[in-house]
């Protein structure tokens, strides 16, 4: 299946159905949700989700001046396929925004459609207004420059999650929306969306029949947990 048709199926789902797909459908054990503090720096739009494949980067502190290198995350951005989502291992850096609306402004120019960051952002209201979605830790006004830097891309990463680290490989499916993030194996990432389109039709089904019904015994019996 192309990426397009993925896309087109992520795009009618939400997280929770995606969530299910993987833990009681396809029983992934590993760990695959994000930490709940990363979510969306500003609201997004009703039906609005982020997904597309990962593209890891990994940073660092700079512990001196002369290891100031802006070289890498020049070539970082002409490296992005288009669709793709810039996912960030801050190396667990608190200090700096890892991000802005300029960032955000080339990650869109060279084909990303988001951001996901184990940090902080800033930048939000232009952020918004240029709807280059951000999903972060938090936000905060200090410049990196200096002080943090991109220092790797496109290799494995981890980012922290609330069943342990959940490990990002370039060209892992990333799913967003404002529960907050998923990240799917490449290889599940088909039929993880076939799956959770099922357990969102069937929850559909659900709240339609609520309008009509209190049997909620009939209704499970009917169309089975949900």
């Amino acid at each position: 299946m192309s990426f397009e048709e993925l896309s087109a199926i992520a795009a009618r789902l939400y997280l929770g159905v995606v969530y299910d797909a993987l833990r009681f459908d396809l029983d992934v054990r590993r760990p695959f949700v994000v930490d709940r503090a990363i979510k969306p720096a500003f609201p997004l739009t009703d039906g609005e989700v982020v997904f597309g494949p990962a593209f890891t980067c990994r940073g660092e502190r700079v512990l001196s001046p002369e290891h100031i290198d802006d070289t890498v995350r020049i070539r970082m951005f002409r490296s992005m396929p288009r669709g793709c989502v810039q996912v960030i291992d801050t190396g667990g850096d608190e200090s700096v925004a890892h991000f802005g609306d300029i960032s955000g402004k080339l990650a869109r120019k060279f084909g990303a459609v988001g951001a996901v960051i184990d940090g902080s952002t800033r930048d939000v209201r232009i952020l918004e207004r240029d709807r280059f979605p951000v999903f972060c830790r938090s936000v905060q006004p200090i410049d990196a420059f200096g002080r943090w830097q991109i220092v790797a891309y496109q290799e494995p990463i981890s980012l922290a999650g609330p069943e342990g680290r959940v490990p990002v490989a370039p060209g892992d499916y990333v799913f967003g929306d404002p529960d907050g993030v998923i990240v799917i194996p490449k290889d599940l990432a088909e039929i993880a969306l076939h799956k959770a389109m099922e357990r969102s039709e069937r929850e559909d089904r659900v709240r339609a029949e609520l309008r009509e019904t209190d049997d909620i015994q009939g209704l499970y019996d009917r169309i089975g947990r949900w």
